[in-house]
C-alpha cells in the first residue's frame, strides 16, 4: 500500500513539474501567434480570444511558480526558489506593450461605433498603457488678467462624466464673464456646463468658453436664470422668488466676487463682463421640543419641569445672537425661566438649547442647564392639555415660532 502511494505521489509531482516546464513554451507559442496576426484584418473577437488564451496560460504558470517559490522557501532550497522566481519574472515578456496597445486601439477605432466602447473596455482591462485622458481646461486670458488651470480625468471608456458648471469655477466673473459651456475648440460651445458626457476613447481636451452674462441661481427654489448682457446697456433685473415655507427668509441675491446684494425686482448695472448671484436665505426650523425627563403626556404637578429644544439652520446664512422664549396662556403654568440665550447657529448646522457646539447632525435634548423652567399648579385636572409657543429671534429681529402641547398626568 505504501509503495502504491509513493508511486502515485511521484507521478503527480512529475506531471506537475512537466506542466510547469511546458507551460512557458506554450505561452510563448501563443504570444508569437498573436504578434504575427494582422490586426487590421483579423476580427476583434478572434483577437480577444487569443489574448484570453494567453492570459489563461500565463495565469496558470504564475500560480505554479508562486507555489514553487513558497515550497522552496519552506525547505530552504535556494536553487529551486531562484529557478521558480526566474520563471515567474519571465512572464513580464508577455505583457501587452505600448506599440501593441496603439495598434489595437487603431483597430478598435475602425470598428462600428456601437462596438467601440465594448472593445475599448477590453483594451483598458488588458493593457496598462491604455488610459484615455480627458483634459478640462479652465484657462482664460484677458487684458490685465490671466487664469490657468487644467483638470485631468482618467476614467474607463464609457464612464459618464459630469462636466463642471459655473459653481465649480472660482474666477472673478466681472473680468471673465460666466461659463457658457465647453468646446472642442476654444471658440465654440460643444457641450453645456453641467452636461453629462461619455468618457472619450482617446485623449481629448475641452476648453472653457465664457460669455458676458449675469446668472442668478438658487437651490431652495430651484431658480436658474442666465441673462446675456449687452455691453452697451449692461443692465438686468433681479428675479423674484417665493419662500417655500415659513421657516425661510429671503435676503436677496448676492455676488461673492463684488460683495453686492441685490433685492428681487431691482435693476442691476453690470460692472465688467458679468456676475454670478446666489440666493441668500436665512432659515430656522425647530426639529424637536421636549421636557428633559417626563415626555409629552405625563407632566407632574407641583414639580419644577425643564424643557429643551433642537433647532436647525438649513439656509446659507449664519444666524447670530439667537434668543428663545417659551410662552403659554394656560392659567395652570408658572414660569421660573421663560427666556434663554442660544449660541450662534452656522449655516447647515444643528444645535440644542444647551449644546456647546453646533453639529452637522441633530443632537439629543438632554441636561437641565439652560432650559426653560415652569411649574404646573396642583389644581390642573389630570389629562389637561397645555399648549406652548416657542419663539426664536436673531439679532436682526427675524423670528420663528413653533407650537407644542404637553399633557398633565
Amino acid at each position: 500500500m505504501r509503495l502504491r502511494n509513493t508511486l502515485f505521489i511521484t507521478m503527480f509531482l512529475l506531471c506537475t513539474t512537466t506542466a510547469v516546464l511546458i507551460g512557458a513554451p506554450i505561452a510563448e507559442d501563443t504570444y508569437r501567434k498573436i504578434q504575427e496576426m494582422d490586426v487590421t484584418t483579423v476580427s476583434m473577437e478572434k483577437i480577444m480570444q487569443e489574448y484570453g488564451k494567453l492570459h489563461g496560460q500565463v495565469t496558470k504558470i504564475a500560480e505554479n511558480a508562486r507555489k514553487e517559490m513558497t515550497e522552496a522557501r519552506k525547505k530552504g532550497d535556494r536553487d529551486a526558489y531562484v529557478a521558480a522566481y526566474q520563471r515567474y519574472a519571465s512572464l513580464g515578456n508577455f505583457v501587452m506593450g505600448k506599440e501593441e496597445t496603439d495598434r489595437l486601439l487603431a483597430r478598435i477605432l475602425a470598428e462600428p461605433e456601437d462596438k467601440r466602447a465594448e472593445y475599448a473596455m477590453w483594451l483598458y482591462e488588458s493593457s496598462g498603457y491604455y488610459r484615455p485622458t480627458l483634459n478640462i481646461d479652465f484657462s482664460l486670458e484677458g487684458e490685465g488678467y490671466r487664469y490657468s488651470y487644467t483638470q485631468r480625468l482618467q476614467q474607463k471608456p464609457g464612464t459618464q462624466i459630469v462636466l463642471p458648471d459655473e459653481r465649480q469655477i472660482r474666477t472673478d466673473s466681472s473680468r471673465t464673464g460666466i461659463l457658457a459651456g465647453w468646446g472642442l475648440t476654444p471658440e465654440s460651445v460643444s457641450y453645456q456646463a453641467g452636461e453629462t458626457i461619455t468618457m472619450p476613447l482617446t485623449d481629448q481636451t475641452l476648453y472653457a468658453i465664457y460669455k458676458n452674462a449675469v446668472r442668478f441661481t438658487d437651490d431652495v427654489t430651484n431658480t436658474e436664470v442666465s441673462v446675456e448682457v449687452d455691453p452697451s446697456i449692461a443692465e438686468t433685473t433681479a428675479p423674484t422668488v417665493s419662500a417655500p415655507d415659513s421657516s425661510h427668509r429671503f435676503l436677496g441675491w448676492y455676488d461673492r466676487n463684488s460683495r453686492t446684494l441685490v433685492n428681487p425686482g431691482e435693476q442691476y448695472v453690470v460692472a465688467g463682463k458679468g456676475a454670478v448671484f446666489e440666493g441668500l436665505w436665512k432659515h430656522l426650523s425647530v426639529e424637536a421640543i421636549n421636557t428633559v425627563y417626563y415626555g409629552f403626556d405625563r407632566l407632574p404637578v407641583k414639580t419644577q419641569v425643564g424643557v429643551g429644544f433642537s433647532i436647525a439652520n438649513k439656509g446659507n446664512t449664519n444666524l447670530t445672537g439667537l434668543t428663545a422664549t417659551l410662552s403659554t396662556e394656560s392659567p395652570y403654568v408658572t414660569f421660573l425661566q421663560d427666556s434663554l440665550p442660544v449660541r450662534d447657529l452656522p449655516a447647515g448646522s444643528y444645535r440644542t438649547n444647551n449644546s456647546r457646539y453646533a453639529t452637522r447632525t441633530q443632537g439629543t435634548i438632554a441636561g437641565e442647564s439652560n432650559t426653560f423652567r415652569f411649574i404646573i399648579d396642583e389644581s390642573a385636572p389630570s389629562q389637561t392639555q397645555i399648549p406652548f409657543i416657542l419663539t426664536l429671534r436673531d439679532t436682526d429681529g427675524e423670528s420663528w415660532t413653533s407650537q407644542v402641547t404637553f399633557t398633565v398626568r
